[in-house]
């Protein structure tokens, strides 16, 4: 038996690439030679105690033949009671084999189905830590981004003097910023009473001139206590961004576009809004 399942597994180590999923995981690929050891010697012990069956059918005959042969059959009726005795201790073997078979294969099986549910667990755990750990790196990456950019030139100087052509660089400054990234959909500029005096797609969201003092997000970017701070809104649907799921980022532009300094314009806030994961243009 163990020379015939080396030889089923050597087969199966043979198959191309594109044979089922399961003969690539070592789990139901035991699973399955197990079953099949299981019906292999269930179907032996059948084909034992049919033989036996025939074994103990020609005994009980010869024992008939005997006894109408008299004192002449006497001899070979002892035979076949023997015939007889061994056949029925045959059978007995045999569905002995089958039932331990059946229950060791049955644990074997049963063993193997918790050991593949156990590891799919600790792979589906490490995935989600991964994930995990994937996504907190992201969304951290996002606050180095606001932070970064609330100390651009251009964003400081139009945050100092919001003019005309203060306004129109610091909007073309961003564009070119969100031409850079895909996970951005905006991004505002705002003063200290939280009216919108720049943004970086203005061909697309008509925001400036918007105040959005009364949000969130921006009053707990009011109070932010040095250009490191960021704040963070919750998950909304935003009208002013064509009813886009967003999250908001925002950070502080200060004078000079040091950490320390005072707020220009306020809380000047560099927004940054992400539709879902990616801005589908």
């Amino acid at each position: 038996m163990s020379a015939a399942l080396r030889s089923q597994t050597a087969t199966i180590a043979k198959q191309p690439a594109n044979a089922a999923e399961d003969e690539a995981d070592v789990s139901a690929l035991i699973a399955r030679l197990t079953a099949e050891v299981n019906q292999v010697a269930c179907e032996k012990t059948k084909s034992i105690q049919k033989i036996t069956n025939q074994m103990k059918m020609l005994a009980l005959n010869a024992l008939i033949e005997s006894s109408r042969a008299g004192a002449q059959g006497a001899g070979f009726a002892v035979v076949a009671q023997e015939v007889r005795n061994v056949g029925q201790q045959v059978e007995t073997i045999a569905r002995e084999l089958e039932s331990q078979l059946t229950n060791r294969t049955g644990n074997l099986m049963t063993s193997i189905a918790q050991m593949a549910d156990r590891s799919r667990g600790e792979r589906m755990v490490d995935l989600s830590l991964n994930a995990i750990e994937l996504m907190d790196r992201n969304l951290y990456e996002r606050t180095c981004d606001v932070r970064w950019w609330a100390t651009d030139s251009a964003v400081v100087d139009c945050a100092a003097a919001p003019q005309a052509a203060a306004v129109a660089h610091a909007s073309e400054r961003m564009s070119v910023i969100l031409g850079a990234y895909t996970v951005y959909l905006d991004l505002w500029l705002c003063d200290l009473e939280g009216k919108v005096i720049a943004n970086g797609r203005a061909d697309r969201f008509g925001v400036v001139g918007q105040n959005v003092a009364h949000t969130k997000w921006f009053r707990a970017a009011r109070v932010l206590r040095s250009g490191d701070d960021y704040a963070v809104g919750d998950v909304e649907c935003q009208p002013l961004l064509g009813n886009a799921q967003v999250v908001t980022y925002c950070a502080s532009v200060r004078e000079g576009g040091k950490a320390n300094g005072r707020p220009t314009g306020g809380d000047s806030v560099r927004l940054r809004r992400a539709a879902g994961a990616r801005d589908n243009r």
